[in-house]
């Protein structure tokens, strides 16, 4: 980050700032655990817009509504069972999977079976964005 000066701010759980016109505030303070002999790495969400929830790898549960949660799907911490909790207690109206960059297309489509209509139910839609496309928030 050497070199960048001003355009660069550290912040944390429970700080607010405004990016680019949006209105954001930093969530969480850990990575989720990956293993108990791994130890604590630091890592926050960002709610924008009071909207659209980016939990990091956090999996931070905030204290608002959200409308949106970019959902990460798949990493070294993560189990399915844990994920479905975490969006029933999210409680969004959308779910969009992310960070699944490392499952194939059958675990992709496991992911989504689990998160999706055909699983036990999170309580949102889930979608998942093909490589490349894009989908305007509200």
């Amino acid at each position: 980050m050497d070199g960048l000066g001003a355009r660069v701010t550290a912040v944390g759980e429970g700080e607010a700032f405004t990016a680019a016109g949006f209105d954001v505030k930093a969530y969480g303070t850990w990575h989720a655990v990956i293993h108990p002999d791994i130890p604590p790495i630091g890592n926050i969400g960002f709610l924008i817009d009071d909207a659209l929830f980016h939990p990091g790898d956090a999996l931070t549960v905030p204290d608002t509504t959200v409308d949106t949660l970019l959902l990460p799907v798949h990493g070294p911490w993560s189990a399915t069972g844990q994920l479905i909790d975490y969006v029933r207690e999210v409680a969004p109206r959308d779910t969009y999977a992310i960070h699944d960059g490392a499952l194939n297309d059958i675990g992709t489509a496991m992911v989504g079976g689990f998160l999706g209509d055909n699983g036990p139910g999170i309580g949102a839609r889930y979608h998942r964005l093909t490589a490349g496309a894009s989908v305007d928030i509200d």
